[in-house]
């Protein structure tokens, strides 16, 4: 792998997107193959997981074996989220179905008990949503493992996740696409966002269920908050890239769909790179 020479001007936002961090993983793969290598990495939610393993080191071939395995497929998992779903769908008890226990255990057998601030080579910046203080929150500094796994912690289907005395949900809730808070920053010349949209099935699942309408508001939320930021991207001056991959509808549990989602953020990297090459 030619992974280049670090531009440290070049910031990456790696958005918040269902499971879509394999497709994140593979943007980032094919960006270091290609001798692109960024100087600063933000991510939320799927973002978080695939630009903090990256960020702490685990990139290329080992980044795929593990989005690829079973283990990765399991590791959201625990058996008490079985009546923590009983007792929710009642009101009662839990704040979410995964507690994120069992993913951060499995994680560390890869980073360690690395902290975010010690990244240099890129420099990580997480997104969160910090309940405690009602404001989204970029955290520079902290234990690794622990503030991805509370940027991944989508509301209910996660516990809320407690570090350091305060409380943290998912990163996306108010920062989807975290990127602008680099428009002042005089270090960065060049902005790349890289947002996943997953194509709607043939038969279409009944949007009007809780769920549905959930992930739905959130989707009008995420559009205007985009809106606004592209508006700031373009005050800015500076070059702001906008990629988008898209991808069939993942799960928690894709099986031989993830290869496909890495593929595709894979092509959206070679793709923004060819034309970089070209300019």
């Amino acid at each position: 792998m030619n992974g280049g020479r670090m531009d440290s001007g070049l910031a990456v936002c790696l958005a918040s997107s269902f499971c879509g961090y394999h497709a994140h993983a593979g943007f980032l793969n094919e960006l270091e193959r290609r001798g692109v290598r960024p100087g600063r990495i933000a991510g939320a939610s799927a973002g978080a997981l695939a630009g903090g393993l990256w960020a702490a080191g685990l990139r290329g071939e080992a980044l795929e074996r593990l989005f690829l395995s079973r283990r990765m497929k399991w590791a959201f998992f625990d058996w008490f989220s079985i009546p923590r779903f009983h007792l929710l769908s009642l009101g009662w008890g839990p704040s979410g179905v995964f507690s994120a226990v069992p993913l951060r255990r499995f994680l560390k057998q890869f980073v360690g008990d690395r902290r975010i601030e010690e990244l240099e080579d890129p420099r990580l910046e997480l997104a969160v949503a910090n309940l405690c203080k009602a404001r989204g929150e970029i955290i520079r500094e902290g234990p690794l493992v622990d503030f991805i796994a509370a940027s991944l912690a989508v509301p209910f289907l996660f516990q809320i996740q407690e570090i350091g005395g305060e409380r943290f949900l998912d990163g996306g809730v108010a920062n989807e696409t975290p990127f602008d808070h680099w428009l002042d920053d005089p270090s960065v010349h060049t902005i790349v966002v890289h947002t996943i949209r997953h194509e709607v099935p043939a038969k279409p699942r009944r949007l009007w269920s809780v769920a549905g309408v959930a992930a739905a508001t959130h989707a009008v939320t995420a559009a205007e908050f985009m809106r606004v930021r592209r508006e700031k991207a373009e005050a800015s001056g500076k070059r702001v890239h906008f990629l988008e991959s898209r991808t069939p509808s993942p799960g928690l549990f894709q099986g031989r769909l993830a290869r496909v989602l890495l593929d595709a953020g894979a092509a959206t990297a070679a793709a923004w790179a060819e034309h970089e090459a070209g300019r």
